[in-house]
């Protein structure tokens, strides 16, 4: 009897890597889902907007334009203070952007590193006049969930009417956004959807390709809070927004007693004493004319005059609004050039200690922008699926 040899048992192939998300869809903006007009002379709350199921929600645009009044001049923080709160609510009615007022909305567009010509004050729509009563304001606001489109990490799955995502607004009476209005100001609010459709299966060589994006469940928040400065003087003061997550950025906005950022910006300590984190030093002696350099070095927003308003303008900073930034490691330190190996990681209790003197009273807002990984909560400090694991 003759035996045969076993066969060699062949390896078995691994299954084809699946290609970029990318590959299998297009970015879509979608409009018309929201168009509500409003009478505005006392504070009031606007519908809420509901989102429909798209795919994979991007972020969302906001146009809003002003008609109406015959005189008054703008405020400080006019016209995105139409807006006296602005609030994104997830499927849980949890918010994913605000709660704040529409000048801390403006503030994340102009400094958060999404685009490159960023502040919505200087863009070739904006307009700012309390006269021209057919164009009392227009100006377009973004409310990001996309953190970087290049893998893109950050896109929110939106693909079910009935758990929907909920855009939540209140409005300003007009004497908040003009000094001494005459008229009656009507406001209208466009929305438009920035998604990504859901993605084919395949490409067309029958390659499979991922179904949804990297590190999916990843979500970016935008959030604030505030530190009461009791009088001039020296303020150790323990920051813990948003503390036990990675940041992105930060902004410092500091305000006097009467709401001013001008004197905010008088107020400011120069130089910062310090800026710990843990046991190390983020900052320490910074004189207040070199930050603005930086900001003004890495933004791009040249102009030697403050709070810059107009069409084609050059921007300049805006009065009383110091940034910090994880977002910038990658080319030529510009934020939102970003690699995601570089943000801020903390922790519950991590110690985090503005220290300075500041010349009055008021209130020192943290604007901040932090990342959950996607995984739950127990990951929320793991940043290694936002990298490729490296």
């Amino acid at each position: 009897m003759v035996t045969q040899a076993p066969t060699a048992r062949q390896p078995k192939q691994a299954a084809p890597r699946p290609r970029s998300f990318l590959v299998g869809t297009q970015p879509v903006l979608e409009g018309g889902d929201y168009d509500n007009t409003y009478t505005v002379t006392n504070a009031q709350t606007a519908a809420p907007w509901a989102l429909q199921a798209t795919g994979w929600l991007r972020g969302l645009y906001l146009l809003v334009t002003g008609t109406g009044l015959t005189a008054g001049t703008p405020t400080a923080d006019a016209p995105f203070n139409i807006f006296s709160n602005i609030e994104l609510d997830d499927v849980n009615n949890e918010a994913i952007f605000g709660p704040f007022d529409g000048y801390a909305a403006f503030l994340t567009n102009k400094y958060g590193g999404y685009l490159w010509a960023d502040d919505p004050a200087t863009q070739s729509t904006f307009a700012l006049s309390g006269t021209t009563n057919t164009n009392n304001f227009t100006f377009v606001l973004y409310i990001p969930l996309e953190i970087v489109s290049r893998d893109p990490i950050g896109p929110v799955a939106s693909v079910n009417n009935t758990a929907s995502l909920t855009l939540r607004m209140s409005l300003n009476a007009t004497a908040s956004l003009f000094t001494t209005p005459t008229g009656t100001l009507s406001v209208r609010i466009q929305g438009t959807q920035s998604f990504y459709w859901e993605p084919r299966r395949a490409d067309a060589t029958g390659q499979p390709i991922a179904k949804e994006p990297p590190a999916s469940g990843t979500t970016q928040y935008w959030t604030q809070g505030s530190y009461a400065v009791a009088g001039a003087g020296t303020v150790n003061a323990p920051l813990s927004t948003g503390l036990g997550y990675p940041f992105r950025c930060y902004a410092f906005v500091l305000r006097d007693n009467t709401g001013s950022r001008a004197n905010g910006e008088t107020n400011f300590p120069d130089p910062l004493v310090g800026l710990k984190f843990e046991a190390n030093m983020l900052l320490s002696n910074y004189a207040k004319k070199l930050w603005q350099t930086i900001m003004s070095k890495q933004y791009g927003y040249t102009s030697g005059t403050a709070d810059v308003r107009g069409a084609g303008s050059t921007p300049g900073k805006e009065n009383g609004v110091y940034m910090l930034n994880w977002n910038n490691d990658f080319m030529d330190q510009h934020p939102g050039s970003e690699t995601r190996r570089s943000y801020l990681v903390t922790s519950p209790g991590s110690n985090f200690i503005f220290n300075g003197s500041i010349g009055g009273a008021g209130n020192l807002y943290s604007l901040v922008n932090y990342i959950a990984p996607g995984g739950g909560s127990a990951n929320r400090q793991d940043t290694r699926q936002l990298t490729g694991g490296q």
